[in-house]
């Protein structure tokens, strides 16, 4: 059975581990942790990474996100808190799916404008961007030719989604 103390309680460890060590020997250890876990607990327990904030993540979401089959907006709240780049999310969207959902949900993250009131506040703290800051035209015709391939519903509405906040008006004031 689900037990949610138990989530809570990693999440709060890793957090305070995070905080007092060095941000390899943190991901080391929560990253050791989460891999020992049961299944059920995998998609609550990557929150944990967030705290890490490094590209060393986005590597262990390629080794790793073969053991979920439910992609939900954590994997890519994950990818964008680890310092995506374009470069990253474009080869992701290359190899497909799963990565290519983790890979777009991250690059909706990251290309949020205004408040982000629909985003946690850890997503309104840190402000993610792609760090490679790539070119909107770029981006937007390679999930273009992305949407020729996987043209389901979620895969539509986060790829308009992201289209549209590259080319708000507001990033120019970001």
């Amino acid at each position: 059975m689900f037990d949610q103390s138990k989530v809570d309680d990693f999440v709060y460890r890793s957090e305070n581990l995070a905080k007092s060590l060095d941000k390899d020997e943190a991901f080391l250890i929560i990253s050791q942790e989460i891999e020992g876990s049961e299944a059920a607990y995998l998609n609550d327990y990557i929150v944990a990474l967030n705290f890490i904030r490094n590209d060393k993540v986005l590597d262990w979401i390629e080794i790793n996100i073969h053991r979920t089959t439910n992609i939900g907006l954590n994997w890519g709240h994950l990818a964008a808190s680890s310092h995506l780049s374009w470069s990253r999310a474009s080869k992701w969207l290359v190899i497909g799916r799963p990565l290519s959902l983790v890979a777009l949900d991250g690059i909706m993250f990251c290309t949020s404008v205004g408040e982000r009131l629909n985003q946690s506040l850890w997503m309104r703290q840190i402000k993610p961007k792609l760090i490679d800051n790539p070119q909107p035209e770029v981006v937007a015709n390679t999930l273009q030719e992305y949407l020729a391939i996987d043209n389901v519903h979620r895969v539509r509405v986060i790829t308009n989604r992201i289209i549209e906040n590259l080319f708000d008006a507001r990033q120019v004031n970001e």
